[in-house]
């Protein structure tokens, strides 16, 4: 499993886990994969802003 594979299933459990919505929970994984830079690089990056809350 990629390490963005990884951010995605833990971001996903922890919005569920919060009682979020399957809206909520769809646009917390679009942020995800809209800041993702695919050459892999910034992959850091994404992984601490995807950690703050959304809200």
């Amino acid at each position: 499993m990629s390490d963005l594979e990884k951010l995605v299933r833990r971001r996903m459990q922890e919005e569920y886990a919060k009682g979020s919505s399957a809206e909520e929970i769809a646009k917390v994984v679009r942020d995800i994969f809209n800041s993702t830079d695919l050459s892999g690089k910034w992959l850091g990056a994404v992984a601490a802003r995807a950690t703050t809350d959304h809200r």
